[in-house]
């Protein structure tokens, strides 16, 4: 699908299912500025899907999100990001990136702090690192029966690159 303007929008088929998890590829992903090739870029080598990976070069403005829809009512899923910095990677270090789900479009956020000027690059690692938990209430109306994840710093205004995300995933833990 040929998208225009500056914002990439998710494909709805960027997506993998196992029993009680999605992995949600980059394709899947709508990034702000993520259409324009100066910020970011979706690197597919080999042309496989689960190798691809939605690359930073450089933003002030970080906002990558996805969603699942037929969440179990009663039940509760945990979420994130599993990412890589680059040997480059900038603009990090002491700056508050957040990790934030919510049930339905109009939910109430459940956010989490991670820090990911400490990690090494090139090594593969889980954004939360403690589990983000979400709980799928059972009195949730049916159309609120979705999962809505995002990646985030947009306060800082600070130019930050680098930050390679594989894939995002919802999986439901019990």
């Amino acid at each position: 699908m040929m998208q225009t303007g500056p914002h990439k929008v998710a494909e709805e088929d960027a997506f993998y299912k196992e029993k009680d998890k999605v992995i949600i590829y980059p394709r899947g992903f709508n990034i702000t500025w993520g259409n324009d090739h100066r910020y970011w870029r979706i690197v597919n080598p080999n042309e496989s899907e689960n190798l691809s990976l939605a690359e930073l070069k450089q933003v002030s403005w970080l906002e990558v999100t996805c969603s699942t829809d037929n969440v179990e009512l009663g039940k509760n899923y945990k979420v994130g990001f599993n990412v890589s910095l680059r040997p480059d990677a900038f603009g990090w270090k002491g700056l508050d990136v957040y990790v934030m789900a919510k049930v339905g479009k109009s939910g109430n956020f459940f956010p989490k702090k991670v820090s990911l000027g400490d990690d090494h690059p090139n090594q593969n690692f889980i954004i939360p690192k403690t589990p983000l938990v979400i709980p799928i209430d059972p009195s949730t109306a049916k159309e609120n029966r979705s999962i809505h994840l995002g990646l985030y710093e947009v306060w800082s205004s600070k130019w930050k690159g680098g930050l390679q995300i594989h894939n995002a995933f919802i999986e439901k833990i019990d």
